[in-house]
Parts: C-alpha cells; sequence; structure tokens
C-alpha cells in the first residue's frame, strides 16, 4: 500500500474514532442506545412491556398531556369557540411546556424518543365545546383541563413510591406542586363562574 493511502486510511480511522466518541457522550447516562418508540405500538404490545415503572409513568403522563394538547389546539384553531377559543389558545402554550419536559426526560434518562399515542376522541369533544355559547364554551373547557390535571396528579400519586430515578422523580414532584396550584385556580374559576 502506497503511502498516501497509509495516510487517507489513518485520516478515515481517525474521524471514524472520533464519530464514535461523540456518539457515545450523547448517549443518556442509563447507558441505553436512543431508540424511537411510538406509543400506538406501545399500546399494542400491552402494559407487560412497560417493565421500568419511571419509563411506564412518564410515556403514560405524555399520552395524557397530549390528547389535551390536539383538543386545545383544534380549538385554538377553530373557527368559532368564543372565549374557549381564546382561553385554548392562551392555555395550550402552557401544557406543551409540561410535555416538553416530560419527552425530555425520557430522551435523556432513558434514550427514548417518545411519540405520543393517537387521541381518541379528541375531535369529538373539540366539535362539542366549539358548539357551546362562548361562556359555556370557556366553562366547558375549563371542566376539561381541570379533569386533565387531576387525573395526572392522580397518576403521579400512584407512581411516585416506585419510581427509582431521581431525576424522575424530582421532575414529577415539581409537576405535581404545579398541577396543585393549576387545580387551584381551575376550581376557583368554575365556582366564581358558576356563581355569577
Amino acid at each position: 500500500m502506497s503511502p498516501a493511502r497509509l495516510v487517507l486510511l489513518g485520516v478515515a480511522l481517525a474521524a471514524g474514532c472520533r464519530s464514535g466518541d461523540s456518539k457515545r457522550e450523547a448517549a443518556p447516562e442509563s447507558g441505553l442506545a436512543d431508540s424511537t418508540l411510538f406509543g400506538d405500538d406501545r399500546a399494542r404490545q400491552g402494559d407487560r412491556a412497560r417493565t421500568v415503572p419511571d419509563v411506564a409513568l412518564l410515556e403514560r403522563l405524555v399520552d395524557d398531556y397530549e390528547q389535551l394538547d390536539v383538543v386545545m389546539d383544534k380549538l385554538a384553531g377553530a373557527p368559532r369557540g368564543g372565549d374557549a377559543r381564546g382561553k385554548a389558545w392562551q392555555g395550550d402554550r402552557h401544557e406543551d411546556a409540561d410535555k416538553g419536559r416530560l419527552l425530555n426526560l425520557l430522551q435523556t434518562e432513558f434514550g427514548e424518543r417518545y411519540h405520543p399515542r393517537t387521541p381518541e376522541g379528541a375531535a369529538r369533544r373539540t366539535d362539542q365545546i366549539a358548539a357551546l355559547p362562548s361562556a359555556a364554551g370557556a366553562r366547558a373547557l375549563n371542566s376539561l383541563v381541570l379533569d386533565h390535571h387531576r387525573q395526572v396528579r392522580q397518576a403521579i400519586d400512584q407512581s411516585l413510591p416506585s419510581l427509582t430515578n431521581p431525576r424522575v422523580r424530582e421532575a414529577v414532584d415539581k409537576l405535581r406542586q404545579h398541577l396543585d396550584d393549576e387545580i387551584g385556580k381551575l376550581s376557583a374559576a368554575g365556582r366564581a363562574s358558576g356563581s355569577g
């Protein structure tokens, strides 16, 4: 082999080693390789596929947030919907941030790029809320978000004792505190609109 080819081979090998190092650096701390998982596939596999309680909770919460996200997106872009439309637009960005943090945890801690399950019934709920008169639509949206937050809060409470990853425990505990604040605000708003 000529000296020029040996130099080229050496450069190629060195570049290959460096790219391998960068892949290792990008891998999550758990040592798992990045993988992409679709929630619809996970649902077909059943709960037996969810072997790590931390992963199971994060996936479930992401799915719950996706359900609300789709309704809020559709309602915010609906041609009618009055007060509910404006509330959906404001609230959607808020819920997206929570969902984004959960997705980030799945990726950084477990190497999982999770795509939430396809929400069932979201179009029907959106149409029902959009068809209501303005104030009633806003109350219905408020009720939907309140139910969602309570459901997520309950899922966290049930799963928290079995979580082993400290970052997941810290993140869901912060989310739980945030949900408590939001549940308090939404409950007060519901009482105020009911008495008005």
